[in-house]
C-alpha cells in the first residue's frame, strides 16, 4: 500500500514531458519518482493508501476507487486535478500498459493529465476520474459507460454523453442507455451497439438533447425515458430483457 498524493506544477509538467517522450520512444521508462519526490508531489489532505494492482475492465477500476477514496468528499476532489494525475501515473500499467513487444501506445494527454482549469468536455475524458465519477454516480449501470467489446477503456456511448455534463449527470439517461445498449449476459455492449445510424448512442444523444428542451431529464424514470424516444429506436427497445 502506498500513501496517496497529488502532483504539484512541477509534476505535472513532468508527466506532459514524459507523455510526449514515449511517443517517440515507446520503450521508455515511467518516472515513478515523481508519484513520491516532494519536488513533483505533494501529500494529500485526507490520509489514504492505495494499492497497485491491474483490474479486469474500467467498471472494475472504477468500483476499486469509489472504495478506495470513499472517505473523502466527492465534490472536493472531484475537480482535483493534481490527484487525478497522480493517479493516472500511479496506476499507467493499466492504462497506458506495454504490448508483446514492451511498447506503449499512449492516447491524448487529456486522459492522463488534468490541468487546473475545470473543463468539463476534457475532464469526462480522463482514464482515472470518469470510472469513480460514472461508478459512484450510476452504480451497475455505468457499465454501459465503461465496458467496450474488448479491452479497450473507452466507450462511443461514454465519448457521445460524457460531454455533456447534464447527460452524464443523470441517473435516467445513463440506466436507460443500459437498458438500451447493454447486454448483462455477456457483460458487453449489445451487437450493433455503435456507429452513426438510426438508434445508435450518436442518435441517442443528439435526441436527449432535442428532449431535454421539454421535459426534465433528471426527473425523469428511465422507463418513461425510453418511451420518448422515436421509433428509430424500436429495436433497441425490444431488445430489453
Amino acid at each position: 500500500m502506498v500513501d496517496v498524493r497529488v502532483l504539484n506544477g512541477e509534476g505535472i509538467v513532468e508527466f506532459s514531458k514524459f507523455l510526449a517522450r514515449l511517443r517517440e520512444h515507446p520503450a521508455g521508462e515511467v518516472p515513478w519518482n515523481l508519484l513520491d519526490d516532494g519536488r513533483y508531489s505533494d501529500p494529500m489532505d485526507d490520509a489514504l493508501s492505495i494499492e497497485q494492482r491491474d483490474f479486469d475492465n474500467a467498471f472494475v477500476f472504477g468500483e476499486y476507487l469509489v472504495s478506495a477514496l470513499a472517505t473523502c468528499e466527492a465534490r472536493v476532489i472531484s475537480r482535483n486535478h493534481g490527484l487525478w494525475s497522480w493517479l493516472a501515473l500511479f496506476f499507467f500499467d493499466f492504462l497506458c500498459p506495454k504490448n508483446a513487444d514492451g511498447l506503449r501506445k499512449p492516447l491524448q494527454d487529456d486522459l492522463y493529465v488534468l490541468q487546473p482549469e475545470f473543463n468539463f468536455r476534457r475532464y469526462y475524458r480522463h482514464l482515472v476520474r470518469t470510472p469513480w465519477q460514472a461508478v459512484r454516480m450510476h452504480d451497475e449501470a455505468a457499465k454501459v459507460l465503461l465496458l467496450s467489446s474488448g479491452r479497450g477503456v473507452r466507450t462511443d456511448l461514454a465519448e457521445q454523453i460524457g460531454g455533456y455534463q447534464e447527460l452524464f449527470g443523470s441517473s435516467s439517461v445513463v440506466r436507460a442507455a443500459y437498458e438500451l445498449y447493454f447486454n448483462p449476459e455477456t457483460q458487453k455492449p449489445k451487437r450493433g451497439a455503435g456507429g452513426k445510424g438510426a438508434g445508435s448512442p450518436r442518435r441517442y444523444s443528439s435526441v436527449l438533447r432535442q428532449l431535454e428542451l421539454t421535459y426534465d431529464l433528471a426527473e425523469c424514470p428511465s422507463s418513461s425515458l425510453i418511451n420518448l424516444l422515436p421509433s428509430e429506436f424500436n429495436s433497441w427497445r425490444n431488445q430489453r430483457v
